[in-house]
C-alpha cells in the first residue's frame, strides 16, 4: 500500500514585546533534508515541464520553474495543490482538451510514480462535471501510481454511476485496478475523504467485494480485508456474518484466501473482544486461564526507553485452548486523562495443564503520529477480549 505523510502545522515562537524580561527565543528545528515533500520541488518542476512541453506548445517552462520559491515554505500536501492549480492556469480552458494534453504527457514516459499526484489531483478537482472521461482517466493513472484518493470526490457526486464503474473494474485484467475497486471505496480510507453514507450503510460496495474476495493476487485481497475492517467499526455483526457466509459458500480451493482476509478483517474486533470474531478464529471469550504472575520491570522510564514486562498464565482447562494474548497501554494525553490503545502480543495454543512464562518489552520511541505526555500510565493484559490485570508505571518526558 502506498505510504503517505503527514502535512503537519508550524507554529512561529515569537517573544512579546512588552515583557520586562524577554526570553531568547528558542531555535528552530533544522529542516529535514530528506523530507519526502522536497520530492515536490524543482526537479519535478523541470520534469513536469519536460513532460508537458511536446504536446503544448504554449506551455511556459521558464515562469513554470519559477514556482520552486512559492513550493519551499509549503508542505507536502499544500504544493500537491499548488502544482495542480498551476496547471489549470497553464493549460486549456476547455477541461477535456487540458486533460488530453496531461495523459499524453503522462503516456510519454515522462511522468510516473509521485510526479503523477498533482495530476489525479487536478482530475478529481476539475474533472466532476465529465465523469466519465475523468473516471477512465483515474483508471490508467491509477496503473501508474494511485487514484484511489481521487475517485472519492465521483462516489460522493455519481454513487451509483461510480459504483457501477468500479464494479467493472473488479474484473480489469490489471491488478492495480482491481485493487483500485476496493480501495478507492473504503468508508474510512486513510487520508481520504470519509464516504459517510457508506458508514451509515456499507451495502452499495459488498458487490465489489464480493467479486475480489478470491482474487489471485494477496495486494487486491490485502485491500478486502481492509475494507471490511473499516465497515467492522460501524457494523460489526455485519462483517461476522458475510466472512461466515464466504467460509462456508467459497470453494475449498480459496478457503485459505477467506481465512487470510478474516484474520485481517477481524482485527480490531478481535482487539476489542468482540465475541462473534473471537469464535470466528476459534477462540472462547470465556477462556480457563490464570494470570499467575504480572510484573513491570520498571516503576519510571523515559521517552526513548523500553518499557520491559513478564507474564507467567497457565490453563485450568483439561483441554487444548486457543488464547489470543494482547497488551494495552493506557497513554496519558494532555488534559491528564489517558486513552488506550492495544498492541498485539502473541496467539498460540495453550495445552491442557500447561504454564507459559512471557518475557516482552514496549518501545516508547518518538514517532510523528503520537505526542506523549509525562505522568501515571498503566499497561493492562488482555486474554481473550478480556481485561486480565493492570499495572502502573510513570512516564518522564
Amino acid at each position: 500500500m502506498l505510504q503517505t505523510v503527514h502535512s503537519a502545522l508550524r507554529y512561529r515562537q515569537r517573544r512579546n514585546p512588552f515583557s520586562p524580561s524577554p526570553q531568547p527565543m528558542a531555535a528552530p528545528p533544522p529542516e529535514n533534508e530528506n523530507a519526502f515533500k522536497h520530492q515536490f520541488g524543482r526537479d519535478l518542476l523541470r520534469k513536469i515541464a519536460a513532460a508537458i512541453a511536446p504536446h503544448h506548445p504554449a506551455f511556459d517552462s521558464r515562469t513554470f520553474l519559477q514556482l520552486t520559491s512559492q513550493l519551499e515554505p509549503l508542505e507536502m500536501k499544500d504544493r500537491v495543490r499548488l502544482l495542480r492549480d498551476e496547471l489549470r492556469q497553464r493549460l486549456p480552458e476547455a477541461y477535456p482538451q487540458a486533460l488530453a494534453i496531461l495523459l499524453k504527457s503522462v503516456r510519454g514516459g515522462g511522468l510516473d510514480g509521485f510526479a503523477l499526484w498533482p495530476v489525479t489531483e487536478f482530475v478529481q478537482t476539475y474533472g466532476l462535471d465529465f465523469p466519465v472521461i475523468s473516471l477512465d482517466a483515474l483508471k490508467y493513472l491509477t496503473t501508474l501510481f494511485t487514484s484511489e484518493w481521487a475517485v472519492r470526490p465521483f462516489i460522493k457526486k455519481y454513487p451509483a454511476k461510480t459504483l457501477r464503474f468500479l464494479l467493472r473494474c473488479a474484473g480489469d485484467k490489471h491488478v492495480a485496478v482491481r485493487r483500485w475497486a476496493s480501495e478507492g471505496s473504503r468508508p474510512r480510507l486513510p487520508w481520504g475523504e470519509r464516504l459517510q453514507e457508506f458508514v451509515r450503510d456499507p451495502k452499495p460496495t459488498l458487490p465489489i467485494l464480493e467479486r475480489l474476495k478470491t482474487d489471485p493476487e494477496l495486494f487486491v485481497r490485502t485491500s478486502v480485508a481492509n475494507h471490511l475492517n473499516d465497515i467492522a467499526k460501524d457494523h460489526a455483526d455485519d462483517v461476522v456474518k458475510i466472512l461466515r457466509r464466504w467460509k462456508k459458500t467459497v470453494d475449498k480451493k480459496d478457503a485459505a484466501k477467506i481465512d487470510w482476509i478474516a484474520r485481517r478483517a477481524l482485527r480490531t474486533l478481535i482487539k476489542s473482544g468482540h465475541p462473534g470474531a473471537l469464535a470466528f478464529i476459534g477462540v472462547s471469550r470465556n477462556a480457563q486461564v490464570a494470570i499467575r504472575q504480572f510484573q513491570v520491570k520498571q516503576k519510571r522510564i523515559k521517552v526513548g526507553d523500553r518499557l520491559e514486562f513478564e507474564i507467567e498464565l497457565g490453563s485450568s482447562s483439561a483441554k487444548t485452548q486457543k488464547v489470543v494474548l494482547d497488551y494495552i497501554v493506557h497513554f496519558m494525553k494532555a488534559n491528564r486523562a489517558t486513552t488506550p490503545k492495544v498492541f498485539k502480543l502473541k496467539t498460540f495454543n495453550l495445552l491442557a495443564g500447561q504454564n507459559l512464562r512471557i518475557r516482552r518489552s514496549h518501545h516508547f520511541k518518538k514517532i510523528t503520529t503520537r505526542s506523549y505526555y509525562p505522568g501515571l500510565h498503566a499497561l493492562e493484559l488482555q486474554v481473550n477480549g478480556a481485561g486480565a490485570g493492570k499495572r502502573e508505571w510513570t512516564l518522564d518526558v
